[in-house]
């Protein structure tokens, strides 16, 4: 993390990212708005998407964890059916 994004604070971090993000504005119009510089909004901006990358990542793999016990579970299910219909 530069220097620079430890500066500001993470409400006025998030309100930059916030427009950027969410109402289109340009990089350089939020910069000028805020008073700092357009590489930190680029940054903010950068580290919010690679934030929301991870997040994404751990999330899947939590949803495939989940996904594979449920199949277990199906399977150790369908396994004993079999069992129980030769019977």
């Amino acid at each position: 993390m530069s220097r620079a994004i430890k500066l500001i604070s993470p409400k006025l971090a998030y309100k930059i990212v916030e427009e950027v993000k969410q109402q289109n504005c340009l990089l350089s119009e939020v910069a000028k708005r805020h008073g700092v510089s357009t590489k930190l909004v680029y940054q903010l901006v950068r580290q919010n998407d690679q934030q929301n990358q991870t997040y994404k990542v751990s999330h899947l793999k939590f949803e495939i964890n989940q996904a594979k016990t449920n199949l277990k579970h199906l399977v150790n299910e369908l396994t004993h059916l079999q069992q129980s219909s030769v019977q």
